[in-house]
């Protein structure tokens, strides 16, 4: 099984993600952020991309092939179209992929972003606002993933509603 968590910064992707890992037996956690860390980076490279996606479509391949059947990624998908082209390539390796869209209230995310104590939290804070716009105007669009609203919720209890989902 795959798990795609899609959302802005400070809704708990991360977070999320990690705990979900703990949850199956012998899963892996891939961070998009993390794997597309390249030098330069350029948000809207679509060469970029497409190098993180065929990196997530080898990990995966890898790990599955160690015995490793269970995958968590958190990236953010900006459109239907980039969410499709990941599952696109993931559906071969694994029949199994969900998608989950993290949401939450703007005040609560602003707290969570400063909660963070980074040295970037001003283009943080611009970014979830702009970010939450994109995915809202996406999701009239198409699929970003299943709407799951983080606010006010401990990561132990998003994980749970994730599970009664996938389980």
């Amino acid at each position: 099984m795959i798990i795609i968590l899609n959302g802005s910064v400070g809704v708990g992707k991360t977070a999320t993600s990690w705990e979900l890992n703990t949850k199956f037996y012998k899963s892996v956690m891939l961070d998009g952020d993390y794997l597309g860390a390249v030098h330069p980076f350029e948000i809207y490279d679509q060469e970029r991309t497409n190098h993180l996606y065929q990196t997530f479509e080898h990990l995966i391949k890898f790990h599955q092939a160690n015995g490793y059947h269970h995958a968590i990624i958190n990236y953010v998908f900006e459109t239907p179209q980039e969410l499709s082209r990941l599952v696109d390539k993931l559906l071969p390796i694994d029949s199994e992929v969900h998608s989950f869209w993290l949401t939450c209230l703007p005040d609560e995310q602003e707290k969570r972003i400063w909660n963070r104590n980074t040295d970037q939290i001003q283009w943080e804070l611009n970014r979830f606002r702009e970010l939450n716009q994109i995915l809202e105007n996406s999701a009239l669009k198409g699929y970003i993933g299943t709407r799951m609203d983080t606010s006010g919720l401990s990561i132990s209890e998003v994980v749970e509603q994730i599970l009664l989902k996938v389980l």
